[in-house]
This record gives C-alpha cells, structure tokens and sequence, in this order.
C-alpha cells in the first residue's frame, strides 16, 4: 500500500472534541525596500513604453500615410527641401 491513513488521535477515539485549529494563515508578504520598488515601476513602465510604441508608431504612419493621399502626393518642393538638408546632413552641415 503506497498510502497509509494515519489513525485517529487518542482524544478523538475517547469522544473528545478535538480542539479547533485556526484557519492556514498566509505566509507575509516580503517587504521591498525603496530600491526593489523603484524597480518594479521602472520595468512596468519601460513594458507599458514599449506597447505604446509598437501600437502608436504604425497607427502615426498610417495617419501620415492617408494625409499624403487625401492631398494628393507630396510636392515636389518639399521633397527637393528634405534632399537639400538630407545633402547638408551628410557633407557636415559647411560648404
């Protein structure tokens, strides 16, 4: 038999109530000092960022997107200014 009941205990048998036992505490809960609750916010804060982003980012470039569209294209004035800078940025800003 890979079980054995435990037998009553002597009180038990004799008829004696058996005393009431409190009901199983928990154990505490540890307390976190001001470094491991600094922590704690910063990672769920740098998680909740990154959420954010992955949904904002693509909702901000779909938005842009559709502008463009609903205008009609973007002019070719404002892609000859975004080259010049794009040219400045990468000569180093002198010439």
């Amino acid at each position: 038999m890979l079980f054995k009941r435990k037998s009553a205990p002597v009180a038990v048998q004799a008829g004696e109530a058996a005393p009431q036992s409190e009901a199983p505490t928990r154990p505490q809960k540890e307390k976190l000092g001001w470094f491991e609750k600094r922590d704690r916010r910063r990672r769920r804060r740098k998680i909740f960022e990154e959420v954010l982003g992955w949904i904002l980012v693509p909702a901000f470039v779909y938005l842009i997107y559709l502008g463009v569209q609903a205008v009609g294209g973007i002019p070719k004035e404002v892609i000859d200014f975004g080259s010049e800078i794009f040219a400045l940025a990468m000569k180093g800003g002198k010439g």
